[in-house]
């Protein structure tokens, strides 16, 4: 019975031991931890961000109107359309036909396709052996174009890119001999053609009544009122205009037509944003500037600063634009939303948090000064570097973006700026001084 007891005891105090053991392992594990965490508190790691180029835009946002030199195009019924969206066109020339029911629309669509058909084929015979390996590559780039387009949702151009590889594709054949011609395709479309000509018949044809940019009605409509009584309009009245919702359909109309180069857009936007417009002189920007529209036409336009009109103690203002730049999608437009941009900065991208001050006796000052030194820390190997940055002043605003600065990179004309590049920027740290070992 004694060994027993003896025994149980030893079991016991192992196990005693054991659970000891793991308690007093469990709270060295817990006092590092805390240890670290207390470390990292006081002593917090540098943090680095790579300078990289940025370019900023300067931009006035607006709400207003385009207006343009336009006259309309009388017709209706089921109408098809013989020109695209934005093609210039002389007077006289037919642009739509009135279909006398849905099947003849249907029979000019037929057409059409076989004529595109017949073009295309005839286009592919056009060529020579010495194009071989261009007529790889334009494969290859129009079968990437098309992939990219129907990846990113972009159907607009998908017909013209297939159109682009199915042309080098035949263009290939017959160089390499797997096809000696198109001829009988050829005839057999144009023999069609024929065919769906004589059941089409001659449907009565619109034509322009004066030379100009052709739109259809189902793509734009027009304004309420003339471009006389809006530019009429003080920033008020005109911000009031273009919130009452002043665009119409172009009812009984087949179309429009905008004749001349030179369009106008009238808008109004906040009175410090206005400010961007003017030159040191309070007179409208002599330089040109540009114009988009999110989300309708992304590509900037040219553009001239034609009025600005400051209502400082109401924050509002009104401005006119003239632009001669014109297409398709510029010209379905009679009421938007519009981007100004008055300027572009390139540079590095800095965070501002990292920027120091640096007194003449080589001391960091708590904020900016006037004769303080501006600059980063930069990661030079294992050792961390100021490097200025310029002044504030006349020559240098402060362009920023965001929580950044955009800073000139080193070696540009008429700075003082020593940031490279792919510098890494030091934007936290504990201490930090001109060659500190890191």
């Amino acid at each position: 019975m004694s060994d027993m007891q003896e025994e149980n005891r030893e079991g016991i105090s192992g196990a005693l031991k054991t659970l000891a053991a793991v308690v007093i392992v469990f709270l060295l594990l817990a006092a590092l931890y805390v240890g670290y965490q207390a470390m990292q508190v006081l002593f917090p790691p540098n943090t680095y961000e790579t300078a990289l180029l940025a370019t900023v835009e300067d931009t006035v946002d607006a709400e207003g109107v385009l207006l343009f030199e336009e006259s309309y195009v009388a017709g209706g019924g089921t109408l098809g359309y013989l020109v695209a969206d934005g093609e210039r066109v002389s007077a006289g020339t037919a642009v739509a036909e009135i279909y006398s029911d849905a099947a003849q629309a249907t029979l000019r669509q037929q057409l059409t396709q076989i004529n595109d058909q017949i073009d295309l084929l005839q286009r592919s015979q056009n060529t020579t052996s010495v194009q071989l390996e261009s007529l790889r590559k334009n494969r290859s780039a129009a079968l990437y174009d098309l992939m990219n387009s129907l990846d990113a949702g972009d159907y607009e151009d998908t017909d013209a890119e297939k159109e682009n590889y199915i042309l080098a594709q035949n263009k290939l054949w017959v160089i390499t001999g797997e096809v000696a011609s198109f001829s009988d395709q050829i005839t057999a479309l144009t023999q069609q053609a024929a065919t769906v000509q004589s059941q089409l018949g001659n449907p009565s044809q619109i034509t322009a009544p004066q030379t100009g940019y052709f739109i259809r009605s189902s793509s734009s409509g027009r304004l309420n009122a003339g471009s006389a009584d809006i530019l009429a309009l003080d920033a008020a009245n005109l911000k009031a205009y273009v919130e009452s919702s002043p665009e119409i359909a172009l009812d009984g109309c087949a179309g429009k037509i905008v004749s001349g180069f030179t369009w106008y857009y009238a808008g109004v936007c906040s009175a410090k944003q206005a400010e961007k417009l003017l030159g040191r002189d309070g007179k409208p920007l002599t330089k040109s500037v540009e114009i988009r529209f999110p989300g309708q036409v992304e590509t900037p336009l040219k553009a001239k600063v034609s009025e600005v009109n400051i209502d400082a103690e109401n924050d509002i203002a009104r401005f006119v634009l003239s632009c001669e730049i014109i297409n398709g999608d510029v010209l379905r437009l009679n009421c938007a939303d519009a981007q100004i941009i008055v300027g572009r900065n390139t540079g590095l991208r800095v965070p501002a948090a990292a920027v120091h001050y640096l007194k003449e006796d080589g001391s960091e000052a708590e904020g900016q000064g006037e004769n303080y030194i501006p600059g980063v820390y930069v990661k030079y190997g294992n050792l961390a570097r100021f490097c200025r940055i310029d002044p504030v002043d006349d020559a240098h605003p402060q362009i920023t973006d965001g929580n950044d600065l955009i800073v000139l990179p080193s070696g540009t004309a008429g700075s003082v700026s020593q940031v490279r590049l792919y510098d890494e920027i030091i934007v936290s740290g504990q201490n930090l001084y001109d060659g500190k070992l890191l």
